[in-house]
């Protein structure tokens, strides 16, 4: 009897877990999914619209390095050379993308610009995430409020190309690498040039 009822027990274990698991998978799917159709719904619908108007001057702030040998505080200016300045936050899967997607690309780029990735997360969130802890790129901390209220920035990961008078020459959601390689070269017109190789 005990032997019966641990033959009917065991199966019954396996099937209940392998659909809990189905059933996260699931959830997992539908999370990324939705995600996936949110940022092309702001791309269909107006990420244009989002943030500062290019051709508009893109404004100084102020910054604390995250992964660089010193942690004083320092400051954007926007003027002097090609920027490509990033808003994201570690919670964000895109903006993970989009870290790992700068880090292929930062060797070309950062022989005609700078790139800094902007954040307002806690040094603890940024260090918890692989991506943004071991990144090569250069990650700063700025105030909550300075995205939206400076450059009117809502949603991550949003990018800004700046020239070297500091007018914004292309902006948008870069949440992987062909979105950052598309902003970079809209300012092909604008005199910047990065030769992308097929890698």
């Amino acid at each position: 009897m005990n032997a019966a009822f641990a033959d009917v027990t065991l199966p019954l274990w396996l099937v209940v877990s392998q659909w809990t698991l189905l059933f996260a998978l699931g959830f997992l799917i539908i999370v990324m999914y939705r995600q996936a159709s949110f940022l092309q719904q702001l791309k269909d619908q107006g990420s244009e619209r989002e943030g500062l108007s290019i051709g508009k001057k893109a404004p100084a702030f102020d910054y604390t390095p995250v992964n660089r040998s010193t942690s004083a505080s320092a400051r954007f200016e926007p003027k002097g050379t090609w920027s490509l300045l990033v808003f994201a936050d570690p919670d964000c899967v895109s903006c993970q993308n989009t870290l790992l997607a700068l880090e292929r690309l930062a060797p070309q780029l950062e022989q005609t610009m700078r790139v800094l990735v902007v954040t307002s997360a806690e040094p603890a969130q940024i260090g918890a995430i692989d991506a943004f802890r071991t990144a090569s790129v250069a990650i700063s901390r700025i105030r909550s409020d300075m995205p939206s209220r400076l450059y009117r920035t809502r949603v991550n990961p949003f990018g800004y190309l700046i020239d070297p008078e500091g007018m914004i020459r292309a902006r948008g959601i870069v949440a992987d690498e062909s979105s950052i390689r598309k902003l970079v070269r809209k300012g092909d017109r604008h005199s910047v040039n990065v030769e992308f190789t097929v890698s």
